[in-house]
């Protein structure tokens, strides 16, 4: 007989402490364990994130475990009782036993859970240990295994107010899940109509949202601020939609001490301006967010892994049409972050000088600088 586990709640978001709980149970006998996100209970506020984004974020952290698997089963309707839940698992997997897993947290409520009689008598509990709550406190009528093992102190609550700060919450995350999270906005402010305000009309928009995606993506993939670089990525062309007129207002406005070819080019001038919008009227005032936002078109000296992060989305997100170089810095950008920089940096100038244009000096130090620290590196 298969011995089904079922870990429920609203998993907003799925953090390492719903897997290090599931596991526990699996190594205590069962067979699997179905992350199962409910929808709102009656008595919380409604979820941040939506059912949909919800359950992959689930689907990503069970691939830690061949023995995870994630359901929808307790995303029926509006409200869902477990009472309902145990049968209508049973149905899809007859002849199974289905657990009840729970964290001692919801001992001193269990016998006031709808139907909980019923529910006692269709299914076991399996208890997870919660810093500050009696694992063994009884509950007359129902059948309870406490987990061996002490359960990390994390909660889903702890967890959005890190990611709210720009912090990729460390260690509290199963792999794969914060990257989701950049690349999707989900617990960070809504941005859009922000962008919206400034005239970013629905092509922008789509490179934005590919802008965003990229970034979480390298971010991850090559150590930098998984958060920071999803947020960078989505308001990095706020002010790229403006007249060139108004973006020398604003310039002067916000006090930018710029080149005067820079505050005659909408292409140049548009990243440092961004920047100080982002800071001034959104209210982010995280440096690295600032300065990759900044220098995402031009580069600068001394870029930072985030800088790099930007400057290199914003070149291949899915989005962009194609141009010379395009699949080589693709390539280099997903195992060599200074190559794939160095390549850009490197098609840009060649793009000036065969049109007969001017190219900036200090853009060619910066050039040397990449050179360098990937000899440095290599």
């Amino acid at each position: 007989m298969q011995r089904i586990g079922v870990l429920g709640g609203m998993m907003d978001p799925v953090h390492s402490g719903h897997i290090q709980a599931a596991e526990a149970a699996l190594n205590a006998g069962l067979d699997r364990v179905l992350l199962a996100p409910c929808q709102t209970p009656a008595h919380r506020p409604a979820a941040l994130a939506s059912a949909a984004h919800r359950l992959e974020m689930c689907r990503i952290a069970a691939r830690a475990d061949a023995r995870l698997e994630v359901s929808d089963i307790e995303l029926r309707g509006d409200t869902c009782y477990a009472v309902d839940t145990v049968p209508l698992l049973s149905q899809r997997y007859p002849g199974a036993q289905i657990v009840w897993i729970a964290g001692a947290d919801k001992l001193p409520s269990l016998s006031r859970w709808y139907q909980a009689e019923a529910l006692f008598a269709a299914c076991e509990f399996y208890v997870f240990p919660r810093p500050g709550y009696d694992a063994a406190c009884p509950v007359p009528g129902a059948r309870i295994r406490v987990l061996s093992g002490t359960q990390m102190d994390v909660s889903s609550g702890s967890v959005v107010e890190r990611l709210r700060r720009l912090d990729d919450a460390e260690g509290l995350l199963p792999p794969g899940v914060g990257r989701y999270m950049a690349a999707n906005g989900l617990y960070q402010p809504d941005y859009e109509p922000a962008l919206l305000q400034y005239g970013m009309g629905e092509k922008r928009m789509a490179h934005t949202l590919g802008v965003r995606a990229t970034a979480a993506a390298l971010a991850e993939r090559h150590g930098a601020p998984v958060q920071a670089a999803g947020v960078a990525g989505m308001l990095h062309d706020i002010a790229k939609p403006l007249p060139l007129e108004r973006m020398r207002e604003l310039a002067l406005k916000y006090r930018l001490n710029l080149p005067e070819a820079v505050m005659n080019s909408g292409n140049l001038l548009h990243g440092p301006l961004a920047a100080a919008i982002v800071e001034h009227e959104i209210g982010i005032t995280d440096k690295r967010v600032l300065s990759a936002i900044a220098c995402h078109t031009t580069g600068k000296m001394g870029m930072s892994m985030l800088d790099k992060v930007l400057y290199i989305a914003d070149a291949i997100e899915p989005g962009r049409a194609d141009y010379p170089g395009l699949s080589e810095i693709r390539a280099a950008a997903e195992t060599d972050l200074d190559a794939a920089v160095l390549m850009s940096m490197e098609r840009t100038r060649d793009y000036v000088l065969a049109r007969g244009l001017t190219f900036s000096e200090e853009y060619q130090r910066m050039i040397e600088d990449m050179k360098r620290q990937k000899e440095e590196r290599t």
